[in-house]
């Protein structure tokens, strides 16, 4: 990995206490909501940010949701854990994500349709992956605010911009402009914070699923698939979904249903 893309993540600060206590609470078997809501409820900006979410139309909940314990109720722990590590860590690493013509709500978006989209098409492949999935899923693009830094240093905002926006293959941009892709920059983020291994291996070749040491080929399809379609440049584009779709029906996943699950999202 490139000093300056190290040097970035190596100054990147450590994870707030909140997110040590979530990722205590992930690992227990028997997880209570009421304690996910107690330990969302100490983050102010955790706390708004889970209940803009929540109240977003991309829910359309018909009451109003204002508690913490509420959000919990409705969107459930494991999307409520995603949700809070990625607000947490945007905070973190937060920089303009102008390079992808996007930003830090964008981020959020995407990472929310394509947490709605894997839990529901993973139903059609093994429901027993829908929780592993969740986390790893929401946070992939977190590398994205690392490339973007790194980006605007180099003054390559508006070149990198009008390659990517029309790219259906965002990783070779990215490593044509600073040699790796965002999925491997994520990865090094949770190395350094130390976060589970487990998670770091669904991650880091989901922007290269064949790669000759990767344990979680089945996971990194997944998530692949699925970030061909939520991309933050241009989520549900029809040439990424069409892609999205061969690429699911040639490494054997179910396409149709793919396909069905993304028309019904369009239609929401």
């Amino acid at each position: 990995m490139q000093e300056d893309i190290l040097a970035q993540i190596d100054s990147l600060p450590p994870l707030p206490q909140t997110v040590i206590y979530i990722e205590e609470f992930k690992q227990k078997e028997d997880k209570c909501p009421q304690e996910l809501a107690r330990i969302v409820a100490k983050d102010p900006l955790i706390l708004s940010t889970l209940l803009k979410v929540s109240n977003s139309a991309m829910f359309g909940f018909k009451k109003k949701i204002e508690t913490p314990q509420m959000a919990v109720s409705l969107l459930g722990v494991n999307f409520t854990i995603s949700l809070a590590f990625g607000s947490a860590i945007k905070n973190l690493v937060e920089t303009s994500l102008e390079p992808y013509g996007a930003n830090a709500d964008a981020f959020l978006d995407s990472a929310t349709q394509a947490v709605m989209l894997s839990s529901r098409w993973v139903n059609t492949i093994d429901s027993s992956l829908k929780e592993r999935l969740s986390l790893p899923v929401f946070l992939l693009e977190i590398g994205k605010f690392i490339i973007s830094r790194i980006l605007k240093e180099k003054n390559l905002i508006d070149a990198f911009y009008a390659e990517v926006k029309d790219s259906l293959n965002i990783a070779e941009v990215e490593k044509k402009y600073i040699g790796i892709s965002t999925s491997f920059i994520t990865a090094a983020i949770f190395e350094k914070w130390g976060l589970s291994e487990s998670l770091i291996a669904d991650i880091k070749y989901v922007d290269e699923p064949l790669h000759v040491d990767n344990q979680s080929l089945k996971i990194s399809h997944i998530i692949h698939v699925v970030n061909q379609v939520c991309n933050i440049v241009a989520p549900f584009k029809e040439e990424a979904i069409s892609e999205a779709v061969a690429y699911a029906q040639n490494v054997g996943l179910p396409s149709k249903e793919l396909l069905d699950i993304i028309r019904v999202m369009q239609g929401q």
